[in-house]
Parts: C-alpha cells; sequence; structure tokens
C-alpha cells in the first residue's frame, strides 16, 4: 500500500471515524447509521492535510484545472491543501474556493467566496460523500457562476444512498480516496 494513503488512513481512522453496535448516528439524510466520519477532525491535522494534498494531486494526474473547492465548511481544506500541493509541486497557480450555502446579502451577494471567474475549470472536492446531496449544491452553484465542473473528488465514499451515481448523473467523473468499508478494515489490507 502506498505509504501516504495508508498514513492518512490511520490518522482518519483515529480521528474521524467512529462506530457503534448499534445505529445511533443520525446522517444528515436523516438516516440512522453505526458509523459516524467528521474529517473536520482529521483536517484540522497540518499533516493530513499535506497527505490529502499530495495523494489527490496524484490522482489528478496533469488534469488542467484552473480552480479547486466545493461546499463550505468541510471542503475549503481539502480545497486550498489541493492548491498548495499543486503550487509546491508544478508552480502552478490553482486558485481555492467555497461554495456558500446561500449567497450573501451585502457586498456583491456572490455564491462563491474566491477568486475564480466564469470559464474556469474546476474540481469540486467534499469530505464525505452518502447521497451526494451537498456535492451537487456545490456543483450547482459553482455551474450557476459560470465554472466547467467535470469532476469530483471525495475523502470518503460512504458507498450508500446512490452517492456516487448521483453524482455521475451530474455529468461529473467521481472518485474518492477511501471508501468506508476501507476505514472499517484493518489499514494495512487496504488497496493502493
Amino acid at each position: 500500500m502506498h505509504p501516504a494513503k495508508l498514513r492518512l488512513c490511520e490518522i482518519l481512522r483515529r480521528t474521524s471515524f467512529q462506530s457503534r453496535d448499534e445505529p445511533v448516528f443520525r446522517l444528515a439524510s436523516g438516516k440512522m447509521s453505526r458509523y459516524y466520519v467528521d474529517c473536520k477532525q482529521g483536517l484540522s491535522d497540518p499533516e493530513a492535510r499535506e497527505l490529502i494534498g499530495d495523494l489527490i494531486l496524484e490522482r489528478l494526474q496533469g488534469m488542467p484545472l484552473d480552480a479547486v473547492g466545493g461546499m463550505e465548511l468541510g471542503a475549503y481544506p481539502i480545497a486550498t491543501s489541493i492548491s498548495d500541493a499543486i503550487f509546491r509541486a508544478t508552480r502552478t497557480k490553482v486558485r481555492a474556493f467555497v461554495v456558500r450555502k446561500e449567497s450573501k446579502h451585502h457586498g456583491i451577494q456572490s455564491l462563491i467566496a474566491g477568486d475564480v471567474k466564469s470559464g474556469d475549470k474546476a474540481l469540486i472536492v467534499e469530505d464525505v460523500v452518502t447521497a451526494g446531496t451537498s456535492t451537487i449544491k456545490a456543483i450547482m452553484g459553482a455551474r450557476q457562476a459560470g465554472l466547467i465542473v467535470e469532476h469530483v473528488i471525495a475523502l470518503i465514499d460512504r458507498e450508500e444512498e446512490d452517492g456516487r451515481k448521483n453524482l455521475e448523473r451530474q455529468g461529473v467523473t467521481f472518485d474518492a480516496l477511501f471508501t468506508l468499508s476501507e476505514l472499517q478494515r484493518d489499514a494495512r489490507k487496504i488497496d493502493p
């Protein structure tokens, strides 16, 4: 297994992953689950952010991008991690942005926070995908601002509630660093 992926999995399992014998965790969809993943805990770790940036950079394989972002709050540290990793590796500036849950009611009243412009090729990122509802909101908000969105990458795919299919119906490719089942298994057994 890729050492960086193994280390990130260890951090996420320690900081962000919880499981119980009974379904006690209420998900955003309202569904009860035995598993809960709060990546904001892991994203507070600078080592995790660096690993995320480097691992996603590898997956991008030179994909042309102008910007990377997603829904506030969880996507922003992921977006900045990727932006920073791309800059360190290539000196290319890929700007980070966030899609607000609702437009500001003052100033320019923008749904997007960040230096992006219509026609920019944007990668949408997410911490956890279950049904994909918040990711779809990010895609729609970015597209409404004129961004070209064709790809989504998440940290965790819960592999539930048709998240992957729901996103692919939006005309994007979907990838994730981990699945929920990978987090459940012994980290040393995760495939690269």
